[in-house]
């Protein structure tokens, strides 16, 4: 936590993300993540021979390896946004103005949810947490130990501490609610749903060969009689022109 704690302050403008300690037979193998690796290094490793220098006087490591990784996507980790907030903050900017900021920011680089939170005295002498929320974020299960990537800091202001947490769902994730349709199945049930509807109508498909049955049968006596019984002197002819040539309405 002390190591920790010194690297973070040493590597604000560096984005830093964390720190891997690992004991070998060799001595200690330090990997420190950061977005900006280059101002880890410094000028002909300069600056990470100071460092790897305080870390054994001032901590006792022996033998102090330090490995620099850099993070390809910087503002999809929880601790860079944490540690840009809060330097957003220390440098005087409004905790609305820098809370959306750091919001879209992460949103926009695919992040399927994001929750930032601050702490403490924001803008008065009472202490209050104000909440910034965007897209879905999971609460509980194997999502959050997984999926949802957390960082937290702190900013040192006049009024007081500000503690800032941020958390990130990650888009790379496959999550048990979602739904995948099988595009190629679902044509072939389209095509066979098509065909049997024509077939009914009596249409003809193309590359199928089949004839339309039609049913023949005799008159029986009751319609033979109902014919015979009409008298073609009772119908009379209609027309549809007036009587009247002039018209009437």
């Amino acid at each position: 936590m002390q190591i920790n704690e010194y690297l973070r302050s040493e590597l604000v403008r560096a984005g830093f993300a964390g720190v891997d300690l690992q004991k070998t037979p060799l001595g200690v193998r330090i990997t420190l993540r950061t977005s900006r690796p280059g101002l880890v290094i410094g000028k002909g490793g300069k600056r990470i021979q100071e460092i790897t220098d305080v870390l054994q006087e001032k901590f006792g490591l022996e033998m102090p390896q330090i490995e620099v990784e850099e993070i390809v996507e910087p503002d999809m980790d929880a601790q860079i946004m944490s540690e840009r907030l809060a330097y957003s903050l220390d440098r005087g900017r409004h905790y609305r103005r820098a809370g959306y900021y750091i919001l879209r920011k992460a949103m926009d680089a695919g992040a399927i949810g994001v929750e930032i939170k601050i702490s403490g005295k924001v803008t008065s002498q009472r202490a209050r947490t104000q909440i910034f929320r965007a897209g879905t974020i999971k609460k509980s299960g194997q999502a959050v130990q997984e999926a949802v990537d957390k960082g937290v800091s702190q900013c040192i202001q006049k009024s007081g501490v500000l503690g800032i947490v941020v958390k990130i769902q990650k888009p790379n994730f496959k999550m048990g609610d979602g739904v995948k349709i099988n595009e190629e199945a679902l044509n072939i049930v389209q095509k066979k749903e098509t065909a049997k509807r024509l077939k009914l109508r009596g249409k003809k498909l193309p590359g199928e060969d089949y004839e339309i049955e039609e049913e023949e049968r005799l008159m029986t006596e009751e319609e033979q009689q109902l014919i015979d019984e009409v008298d073609e002197g009772d119908v009379k002819e209609m027309s549809l022109e007036p009587e009247n040539e002039e018209g009437e309405d």
